[in-house]
């Protein structure tokens, strides 16, 4: 390489550009899922798919820094379509690991409290937020089943990527209803007791009245 040329061609600059946005999509889920879910720290598959995609971006410098021999024609544009496949299968394999601890996390989050305690500190679970879950879900278990490595969709993707981030602004929001959840559901119990003490004072009242009535008799 000549001194005052550029390492990269134009096109092979916008698909390194693209593919470090990417990664940085893909990083950013990762260290979401390490951070809920133990298991995911040893998911080798995802590791692997990042580690592939390492080494052969490591043979596209090699190439330009003149480390090893020139390649056929077309050599540096095959290794970088195969490093944005290595990620693409990473981040799609992420996307689903993520969906899937906001969606536990989500379901875990609302169990322990009844529907009525739920409407009335999130209205807009039952109509939005969990109607949005499982639609989200479905749609991205399609796209692992589905999805097309040897054509990878960016357009795709960044839809399903969106797709995540809304789940987690959904779980930060009941969250933030915890509080107010709490609150509604000893609200429920305190009530529940009160109708049931005053069960309790009737019952003996009329259980005395009964009484007197039979000794009056």
């Amino acid at each position: 390489m000549e001194n005052g040329e550029h390492m990269f061609s134009e096109p092979e600059e916008r698909n390194l550009k693209y593919i470090t946005e990417l990664y940085g999509k893909v990083k950013e889920l990762i260290i979401f899922c390490e951070e809920n879910q133990e298991e995911f720290k040893t998911n080798l598959h995802i590791v692997k798919e990042l580690r592939d995609a390492f080494d052969h971006l490591m043979r596209v410098f090699a190439v330009k820094l003149e480390l090893k021999e020139g390649r056929e024609d077309g050599y540096i544009q095959t290794s970088l379509d195969k490093v944005l496949g290595h990620v693409f299968r990473a981040g799609y394999d992420t996307l689903d690991f993520a969906t899937i601890i906001l969606r536990d996390k989500i379901n875990k989050e609302v169990s322990d409290f009844s529907p009525s305690a739920i409407q009335a500190s999130i209205p807009n679970y039952y109509s939005e937020i969990r109607p949005s879950v499982e639609s989200i879900t479905t749609d991205i278990i399609k796209l692992r089943n589905n999805k097309d490595i040897a054509q990878p969709s960016p357009e795709l993707f960044n839809e399903y990527f969106k797709n995540v981030i809304k789940l987690q602004e959904m779980f930060k929001q009941i969250v933030t209803a915890k509080p107010s959840l709490i609150e509604y559901a000893n609200k429920e119990r305190n009530g529940k007791w009160s109708n049931f003490s005053i069960q309790i004072v009737v019952g003996i009242i009329i259980g005395a009245i009964l009484v007197w009535a039979g000794l009056s008799g």
